[in-house]
C-alpha cells in the first residue's frame, strides 16, 4: 500500500481530530486523557496502514477505534480508583485500630491503677469478676459470701471507677469494664 495513493495521513488527522476529541471528551473529561486516546487512535491506525482499503468509511472507523480507547482506559481507571478507595479504606482502618488500641492501652493502665485502690475484698470480687470472667455465684463459692454480696460489692467498684475515670474516658471506659 503506497501512502501517498490512498490518503494523506497528515491529512486525516487534521480532518478528524477535533470530532474525535469531542467525542472522547465525554467518555474522558479529563483533556488531557481525552487527547492522549484521540492521540493512540491514530498511532493504532498507522499500525494497520496495509489494511485500511478494506475499510468502507475510515471515519466511522476512527470513531470506534476513539471509543473503544476511551471505554478501555476508563475502565482501567475505575479499577485503579476502587484499588485506591480500597487500601485507603484499610489503611484508615488500620490507623484506626492503632488509635484504638493506644486508648484501650492507656484506659487498661489506668484502671488497673484504680482498681489497685480499692478496698480489698471489693477489689478481689472486682477481679474475679471482670479479669478472670467468674460468675457472681462462682465467686461467692470460693470467698464464703453470697450472690448479692458479691453483686454488690462489684456494682459499687464499677460506680467508683467510673466516677474516677469517666471525666475523660466514659464511654470507652464503660465497654471495657462490661465486657
Amino acid at each position: 500500500m503506497n501512502n501517498q495513493d490512498l490518503f494523506d495521513f497528515s491529512t486525516l488527522y487534521k480532518e478528524h481530530w477535533e470530532n474525535l476529541f469531542k467525542q472522547i471528551i465525554r467518555i474522558l473529561p479529563d483533556e488531557d486523557e481525552a487527547s492522549d486516546v484521540v492521540q493512540q487512535t491514530f498511532v493504532d491506525l498507522w499500525d494497520i496502514r496495509e489494511k485500511l482499503s478494506e475499510i468502507r468509511s475510515i471515519r466511522s472507523f476512527l470513531f470506534i477505534m476513539a471509543r473503544n480507547i476511551a471505554f478501555k482506559r476508563l475502565k482501567q481507571s475505575l479499577r485503579e480508583e476502587t484499588y485506591r478507595n480500597n487500601f485507603a479504606n484499610n489503611y484508615s482502618s488500620t490507623e484506626s485500630l492503632v488509635d484504638d488500641w493506644l486508648v484501650y492501652k492507656e484506659l487498661s493502665t489506668l484502671i488497673d491503677h484504680e482498681v489497685e485502690h480499692l478496698p480489698s475484698k471489693m477489689k478481689e470480687m472486682f477481679i474475679l469478676s471482670r479479669f478472670e470472667g467468674l460468675s457472681y455465684a462462682e465467686i461467692a463459692q470460693r470467698l464464703g459470701k453470697s450472690d448479692k454480696t458479691v453483686k454488690k460489692q462489684i456494682s459499687n467498684a464499677i460506680k467508683i471507677l467510673k466516677l474516677k475515670l469517666s471525666a475523660k474516658y466514659s464511654t470507652p471506659l464503660l465497654l471495657i469494664l462490661f465486657f
